[in-house]
């Protein structure tokens, strides 16, 4: 049987190959051993002639994955690199077929995997700051066209994930949380090419940035109290919420204790007199944040 996932990336400064052996001929008999593994690459003509391309594509012997079991074949996966530096400025066309009892008998060649193979593109260099939305990386920019794909690993222990993408930096990871470690890697790529990953950035940073304030701060005046309310915050490490109050123009002043629901009910307020609100959060730091937008009201 014939290859069918070949497949090619530019990857720094190597053509990265791979593909899967076929487990089986075409008459359904299992594979136990190939005799070679004949791969192909060379300059692709516009349109694509197999005759005028084999003349100039060069062989690469590939060393023979081991046995197999006939009795139950399997895929077997192969990988080879090339240096772009062969094949640098040209289009170029990739096939791969393999042969059993002593190259007499070959498959068919695979599917042509093809790219235009670029001057490598260099690894990013990466620096990390610490913000109020979370870590922002920032990096040298590369040549036009180039996107940018941003992996992290951490603070749980595994492979790094990709986390986003971009044309340009800086990148803010707001997913981001303080006081976990983080190990960050930008790698660069356009159209097939694919830059090194960076070097690897681990960073950790303490939470000291006060949490956002509250929003919809509103205030319904009744006939013996002033009933406030907020948007519940969505703070992952919050611990409360001071209510201030403002008389009748007057400076803020805090209103009792902390309070750990969204809601205050004023009862020590007068007739004839405007009473103005505003909300702070609290983190489990006790890093109070700046004051909400105020919201008054009046009891007749």
């Amino acid at each position: 049987m014939a290859v069918t996932d070949l497949n090619v990336i530019e990857k720094g400064d190597q053509l990265l190959v791979t593909f899967h052996t076929p487990a089986r001929t075409t008459d359904n008999l299992g594979i136990k051993q190939f005799s070679e593994v004949d791969l192909r690459m060379g300059p692709s003509p516009t349109p694509f002639d197999f005759d005028k391309w084999e003349i100039s594509a060069k062989h690469y012997a590939l060393p023979l994955p081991p046995p197999n079991d006939p009795d139950d074949p399997r895929p077997q996966a192969v990988s080879t690199s090339v240096p772009t530096s062969v094949w640098e400025g040209q289009h170029i066309a990739v096939i791969v077929r393999t042969a059993i009892k002593k190259k007499t008998h070959y498959s068919a060649w695979s599917n042509r995997a093809t790219l235009d193979v670029v001057p490598p593109l260099q690894p990013p260099v990466v620096k990390a700051e610490a913000t109020k939305a979370g870590w922002m990386l920032t990096w040298t920019a590369g040549p036009p066209g180039v996107q940018y794909q941003i992996f992290r690993q951490g603070p749980a222990p595994g492979a790094p994930t990709q986390i986003g993408s971009t044309q340009a930096a800086p990148y803010v990871d707001t997913t981001s949380q303080w006081d976990a470690r983080y190990t960050y890697t930008v790698v660069a790529q356009r159209d097939s090419a694919q830059s090194l990953p960076s070097e690897p950035l681990s960073v950790i940073h303490a939470n000291t940035f006060p949490p956002a304030p509250p929003a919809s701060i509103t205030a319904l005046s009744g006939p013996e109290s002033i009933e406030v309310s907020w948007s519940r915050s969505a703070e992952p490490d919050l611990k409360g919420y001071y209510v201030y109050r403002s008389t009748n123009g007057g400076p803020y002043t805090r209103q009792g204790e902390l309070l750990v629901v969204p809601t205050f009910s004023d009862h020590a307020v007068e007739h004839g007199k405007s009473y103005r609100y505003s909300v702070t959060i609290v983190s489990q730091k006790d890093l109070e944040s700046d004051k909400s937008a105020p919201t008054e009201a009046l009891v007749f």
